[in-house]
């Protein structure tokens, strides 16, 4: 054996050792997993093992865990926000989370992502450090340092933010949003369909069934139960909103009815005439005489319904809809379901 070969098997040793000893002493390793919060990537590295990309990190400043990627051998490096809070994650299939031993995770369990929810977060809005760049009707968010093709006025609180396109908070509201690439200026901005992780106890104690109803969940950028009638009898519709949303207040409104008459349902959406008074997400509709917070472009014809809030479809949009009271969203499809054929 030659001095060369020598000083190779010597480095290589050295090398496992080296390994062995980070993954032992310095890092945890959580299989089939992915981060959900409170880290951010910092960089990228092709390791090709667990083993090299636990090393990468150990020389890369600031990184304190890794996501590696079996399949492709990519190694995604992480800093952490909050080094008093925990990083959380959830399972995933197909990588592997490495952090620092003395950092604290958390599993992400019994949130609203059980039921559908795209992504969440834990806290204030403005602790979310997720790369969701989607709006609620599924629009792509446009970069915080474009201009195009809207002039952006506010950006995310965390300037690190400002190079992405992620849903973020900015210090004037407090849920999460992005202007959006749509070129149509009605849609210049859009919240995302991201909320807190345990809103309203998540289903620990739900709102109150109705009679002669079954319920379903779904969430936007908030989370509603919508009740539906089992069955229908002939007869006049009664006002009503058949919604009940988790507020700010980490409440399930409680001012929630429904009527379960011929008239409650639709056929031909143009010809609805049922008093549904609120939107999908729970918000209360504006009377269609009425300029604020929106002027409408659409109002019906029917001098009654014309002095209402009532749902209807004066745009021949297929579904009843209404302006909405809240001063950020125009409108919105209102829950009023298909009569049975």
């Amino acid at each position: 054996m030659n001095k060369v070969e020598t000083i190779i098997i010597v480095y290589v040793c050295i090398r496992v050792l080296s390994a062995h000893s980070l993954r032992e002493d310095y890092y945890i390793q959580w299989k089939t997993y992915t981060f959900h919060s409170n880290t951010r990537a910092i960089g990228h590295d092709n390791s090709r093992s667990v083993v090299n990309c636990m090393m990468k990190c150990s020389v890369t400043p600031a990184c304190v865990a890794a996501k590696f990627y079996p399949t492709n051998g990519d190694c995604e490096l992480h800093q952490v926000y909050n080094v008093h809070t925990p990083i959380m994650i959830l399972p995933e299939n197909s990588s592997v989370v490495i952090v620092k031993s003395e950092l604290h995770v958390d599993v992400l369990i019994g949130s609203w992502m059980n039921y559908g929810a795209l992504d969440c977060y834990i806290g204030s809005s403005h602790d979310y450090t997720g790369t969701h760049s989607k709006t609620i009707s599924n629009r792509a968010c446009q970069g915080w340092n474009t201009n195009y093709p809207h002039t952006v006025n506010e950006k995310p609180v965390n300037q690190d933010d400002h190079s992405t396109n992620y849903c973020r908070a900015t210090s004037s509201d407090g849920l999460l949003w992005c202007y959006t690439t749509d070129t149509d200026n009605e849609y210049r901005w859009e919240y995302c369909p991201i909320i807190p992780c345990f809103a309203c106890g998540v289903f620990e104690s739900p709102p109150s069934e109705l009679p002669n109803t079954t319920s379903a969940v779904s969430i936007t950028n908030v989370v509603v139960v919508t009740f539906r009638c089992l069955s229908v009898t002939l007869g006049k519709s009664v006002e009503h909103c058949p919604v009940s949303l988790c507020g700010s207040d980490d409440q399930w409104s409680s001012m929630y009815n429904i009527s379960c008459t011929s008239e409650d349902c639709y056929t031909k959406s143009t010809e609805y005439v049922g008093k549904v008074h609120c939107t999908v997400s729970g918000i209360t509709c504006q009377h269609w005489n009425t300029d604020l917070p929106h002027k409408p472009y659409y109002r019906p014809t029917d001098p009654n319904a014309l002095a209402s809030n009532y749902c209807r479809d004066p745009s021949s949009d297929g579904r009843p809809w209404c302006y909405t009271t809240h001063p950020d969203l125009r409108w919105e499809f209102c829950p009023v379901p298909r009569c049975p054929e």
